[in-house]
C-alpha cells in the first residue's frame, strides 16, 4: 500500500525492495542496474511530444525503468518480461515510446562492471525493436509517438532524416530499426529481435487473434541470443477479467510467481500497477476523488475533476468506470464471486500435516470439462488443489479422455496420507450424461466399497440406497434436489464470505483454482444462486470453484453431525464460521 495516499501497489511486493513512493534519491538501495543510465539518456536526448521540452520522467517511471534494467551479479536481466498497468492517461504511451527508442538507440546493453561495482552499458550495434498491438493502427500510434519523441539533435548524432520515420518502420544508419509486429511468422524471420513491446494487452484475445500475436512476440524475444538477453514488455489498462485476454494470462502468471507457485522459478516477470483503493464508491464524489488521486498521483497533468465525472458517467458500467478510471480490476456484473478479494485470501504458506483431518470433493467429466479434486481442512476449512486433469491444447488433445488412473492414484494418496472425514464425487457436469456418469461408474464404486468404513459421513446416507462416496447432482438422480439445493446455499455462503474480503477462510493460491473462481458466473435457480460456466459449452472451466463449494458443504456436513460430535467427546454443536 502506498504510504502517501492508500492506493494499492504491485511494485514492490512485500519481501522485494521496499522503498517509500517517489523517492529516487534512494534508489541506490535497489539492485545494480543500468536503469540511471538509460533515464540520463532519454532526458538528455528526447523531447516531450507535446510541447517539445526536454523529456522527463516521473518518479514513479524512473523506480519503473531502475526495476527493468536491473541485474545479477552475473551481468544478466533480473526481470525477463514486464508489464506496465495502469489507469488511462497516467502515460503509459509515452513511456513505451521512451523504452522503445532507448533500446533503438540508447545505452541498453550490459558492458562490463565499472569501479565500484557500476555497471556500464552502450547501445546496441544492430537493434530490432518490434511494436505489436491488437492492430496494426495501435501498433503504429505508439511508432508515430516515439518518432516524435525524437529530438532533431538526437536525429543528426544517429545520421537520419525525417524520412527515416517511417509509419510502419523507422531506420537507422548501420541497420538498427523499430517496425510493427504481425501475427505471421514468415514475416518476421531473420533478424532476432532484442526487444518487443506489445500495447494495449488488454484488448487482446483468442476471437480477435491478439493472443496469437502476442505469442509471436514471446518466441522472438525467446529465439534471441543469450548475449542480447532480448525482452518482452506489456502497457495495458486494467483487463476485463474472464476474458482471458493477454493482459489477464500476464497477471496470472505474476501471481502465481509471487505466490510462491513456481518457486524453482522465482519472480523474473516485472508487474507494475497503481490501483486505488478497492473500497472506493463510485456515487459518493468524496470516495471517488480520493480513488482518483490515487490512482493518477504518479500523474500530476492529468484533470483529477474531469476524470471523476467520466467515471460517473451512467452510459459507461461500473465494471468500465473501475478498470479504466481506477485502475481496478472490477468483477463482472454477473461474476459469481469478487476474485480480486479471492486472490487477497490465498495463504501458500499454510502446509497440512500428515494425518490431519480433511474432507474432499471431485467433480469429474470425461473429455471436456476439467476433472478436479479440492480438499478443505477441517480445523480452519483451508482450501487445497489436489489434482486438476483437463485436456491439453491443439491436437495433443484430440481423442483425450480423463485419466481415471491417475485421478484414482491421487484419493489413494489422500486417503493414506490424511485422515478422510467425508468424500463427494459428482460423477458428471451439469448435463444428465449417462456416458459421462458410466465412464466414473466403476471406480465410484471402487471407492465406495473401498472407503465405506472409513469415512465418518457418508455423502449420500442410506443404509440400502445410501453411497459412501456418490453426490450425484443431476436432476435425473435419486435425492437429487436435496443435494443441489443444499449445494446452491453453501456455494451463496462461500461467495459471500469472499466478497466480504475473505472472512473466515484461506486457500493454497492454486493457478488454476483462481482461474476457474475468475470465471464463475453467477447462476439462479429455484433455491438461491449457485455457479457455472458464462455458458454450456463454454472453454472457460469453473470447475476446481465447484470442487471448492463441493468441500466446504463436506466440512460443514462432518462439524454438524451426530457423528462427529461423538467423535470429538464434546457433545457440543460445531458452529461455523
Amino acid at each position: 500500500m502506498c504510504p502517501d495516499t492508500g492506493a494499492w501497489l504491485t511494485l514492490p511486493w512485500p519481501g522485494d525492495h521496499v522503498l517509500p513512493w517517489g523517492h529516487p534519491s534512494r534508489l541506490a538501495k535497489l539492485p545494480p542496474s543500468l536503469g540511471p543510465a538509460v533515464i540520463r539518456w532519454c532526458e538528455k536526448w528526447l523531447v516531450n511530444p507535446t510541447t517539445g521540452q526536454p523529456w522527463r520522467f516521473t518518479p514513479a517511471q524512473k523506480r519503473w525503468l531502475h526495476l527493468w534494467y536491473a541485474l545479477t551479479p552475473e551481468g544478466r536481466w533480473v526481470y525477463w518480461s514486464g508489464c506496465k498497468r495502469g489507469a488511462k492517461g497516467v502515460g503509459k504511451d509515452p513511456l513505451g515510446g521512451a523504452m522503445v527508442l532507448a533500446e533503438f538507440a540508447g545505452p541498453v546493453e550490459f558492458a562490463q562492471w565499472g569501479p565500484g561495482g557500476r555497471p556500464l552499458s552502450r547501445a546496441r550495434r544492430m537493434a530490432l525493436v518490434q511494436i505489436g498491438a491488437n492492430s496494426e493502427a495501435q501498433a503504429a500510434d505508439l511508432l508515430r509517438l516515439a518518432n516524435a519523441m525524437m529530438s532533431k539533435r538526437l536525429r543528426d548524432r544517429l545520421g537520419m532524416t525525417k524520412a527515416d520515420l517511417g509509419v510502419k518502420r523507422t531506420v537507422r544508419p548501420g541497420g538498427s530499426r523499430i517496425e510493427l509486429l504481425t501475427a505471421s511468422e514468415a514475416s518476421n524471420e531473420g533478424d532476432p529481435a532484442t526487444a518487443v513491446f506489445l500495447n494495449e494487452t488488454h484488448h487482446m484475445t483468442d476471437a480477435n487473434q491478439g493472443t496469437k500475436l502476442a505469442e509471436v512476440g514471446d518466441r522472438n524475444v525467446s529465439k534471441s541470443p543469450k548475449h542480447i538477453g532480448a525482452r518482452l514488455c506489456e502497457l495495458t489498462n486494467a483487463f476485463q477479467q474472464g476474458q482471458d485476454s493477454r493482459a489477464e494470462r500476464t497477471y496470472n502468471e505474476w501471481q502465481a510467481q509471487v505466490s510462491g507457485a513456481k518457486r524453482r522459478q522465482g519472480v523474473n516477470l516485472l508487474y507494475d500497477s497503481r490501483e486505488a483503493d478497492p473500497s472506493t464508491q463510485l456515487h459518493d464524489w468524496d470516495s471517488l476523488m480520493r480513488g482518483v488521486e490515487q490512482a493518477y498521483y504518479d500523474a500530476p497533468w492529468s484533470d483529477l475533476e474531469r476524470i471523476a465525472m467520466s467515471a460517473q458517467d451512467t452510459r459507461r458500467t461500473p465494471a468500465e468506470s473501475i478498470r479504466y478510471y481506477l485502475n481496478g480490476l472490477a468483477a463482472a456484473e454477473d461474476a459469481w464471486a469478487d476474485p480480486k478479494n479471492f486472490d487477497a485470501m490465498a495463504k501458500p504458506s499454510v502446509k497440512l500435516k500428515d494425518g490431519d483431518r480433511i474432507v474432499m470433493f471431485l467433480d469429474c467429466s470425461k473429455s471436456t470439462d476439467a476433472t478436479g479434486l479440492v480438499g478443505c481442512r477441517l480445523s480452519d476449512g483451508h482450501v487445497f488443489v489436489l489434482g486438476v486433469w483437463q485436456k491439453p491444447h491443439g491436437d495433443r488433445g484430440k481423442g483425450w479422455l480423463a485419466p481415471r488412473d491417475e485421478v484414482d492414484d491421487t484419493v489413494t494418496e489422500a486417503f493414506e496420507k490424511y485422515k478422510v472425514l467425508w468424500f463427494g464425487v459428482d460423477p458428471s457436469p451439469a448435463t444428465d450424461d449417462d456416458t459421462e456418469v458410466l465412464y466414473w461408474k466403476e471406480v465410484i464404486d471402487k471407492w465406495h466399497r473401498t472407503y465405506r468404513r472409513k469415512l465418518l459421513v457418508w455423502a449420500t446416507p442410506g443404509a440400502q440406497q445410501g453411497n459412501s462416496v456418490l453426490f450425484d447432482m443431476r436432476m435425473s438422480a435419486r435425492g437429487s434436489r436435496q443435494r443441489l439445493e443444499d449445494f446452491t446455499e453453501e456455494a451463496m455462503e462461500t461467495a459471500r464470505m469472499i466478497n466480504e474480503e475473505g472472512a473466515g477462510f484461506t486457500h493454497d493460491g492454486h493457478a488454476a483454482l483462481r482461474k476457474h473462481v475468475r470465471q464463475a458466473k453467477e447462476r439462479p435457480n429455484q433455491w438461491g444462486h449457485t455457479l457455472g460456466k458464462v455458458t454450456r459449452d463454454s472453454n472457460k472451466l469453473v470447475d476446481l470453484a465447484v470442487c471448492m463449494v463441493g468441500a466446504r458443504l463436506g466440512r460443514r456436513r462432518v462439524l454438524n453431525s451426530t457423528k462427529y460430535r461423538k467423535s470429538t467427546g464434546s457433545g457440543k454443536v460445531v458452529v461455523m464460521r
